[in-house]
């Protein structure tokens, strides 16, 4: 699949919508929200600077998002962590490596309001990432100790809708009467493209010259840039309580590569299920 190709015509429908839009603001909503969210998410890494095996991940998550809504205009700022293990088994060797990553994000997203009237409500926007991994094999000795940070440019384009489940009378196993009440739901969809990262990390290929340079913190360590390096998407369920609190189901999905010809490759990618509690604070 060609992520390149994908991603650019996304920036092309991204900039002309953001651009054809209406300035007659309609949406008076003016909310804020604190999301607390925990779950777990599992993948796959394969640092090719110290080896070319591809380790699973198994990280429990956890996530605290503040959402500011002003008119057409949507404000979120997000800090993440996830804190677990990396495991890989071959026919004769067990490996496991601890690994720590913290990810801070800030979104800008702009309502465009002139399909609306489907039910659905489009936000294109942007966002400005800083992601960060500490990991700890010790069976690669002197190069035990990894340390990898990327800051990201991001486009984005999410779509909400709100429904309602109408309240309604049912009965339970065909005998019992009960009445399901109303319920009013949020479901929301986001697509994420990193459009330029700046990539910090190890520029060794091997554990043998990881330790050429004493005189530095982080022994012949590069920044590299990269345009287009991966895709991300995020899918949930919100329901909302009657005092204007929420929870939420969300699952997502994300993959990033330093590039096929990279001397000292990174590729990653995970898989995340998060359960939220979102309290409205206005």
């Amino acid at each position: 699949m060609n992520y390149k190709l994908i991603a650019i015509i996304f920036i092309l429908f991204s900039v002309k919508v953001a651009y054809a839009q209406d300035d007659n603001i309609s949406d008076k909503q003016k909310s804020n929200y604190i999301d607390i969210s925990a779950g777990l998410a599992t993948g796959s890494l394969r640092d090719m600077g110290t080896s070319p095996l591809f380790y699973t991940a198994f990280l429990p998550a956890i996530d605290i998002t503040y959402s500011g809504f002003f008119g057409k205009n949507l404000i979120q700022t997000s800090l993440s962590s996830y804190n677990g293990l990396l495991i890989r088994a071959t026919d004769d060797d067990f490996f496991t490596a601890s690994a720590n990553t913290f990810n801070g994000e800030i979104f800008y997203y702009r309502h465009y309001t002139d399909y609306d009237d489907t039910g659905f409500k489009h936000y294109p926007g942007t966002s400005l990432s800083n992601y960060t991994a500490l990991r700890v094999n010790n069976a690669f000795q002197n190069a035990a100790f990894s340390f990898d940070n990327i800051s990201s440019f991001n486009l984005n384009y999410m779509i909400t809708k709100d429904f309602t489940k109408k309240e309604k009378q049912k009965k339970f196993l065909w005998l019992f009467k009960y009445t399901r009440k109303e319920k009013h739901y949020l479901a929301s969809f986001k697509i994420g493209v990193p459009v330029y990262s700046l990539v910090y990390r190890q520029g060794f290929t091997n554990p043998g010259n990881s330790t050429l340079n004493s005189d530095m913190l982080l022994p012949n360590y590069k920044f590299k840039s990269k345009v287009f390096p991966g895709l991300n998407s995020n899918i949930s369920l919100a329901r909302f309580l009657k005092n204007g609190n929420m929870y939420r189901f969300a699952y997502y999905w994300d993959f990033f590569t330093t590039g096929k010809y990279s001397s000292n490759r990174l590729d990653m990618s995970k898989h995340a299920v998060l359960f939220s509690l979102i309290f409205k604070i206005n």
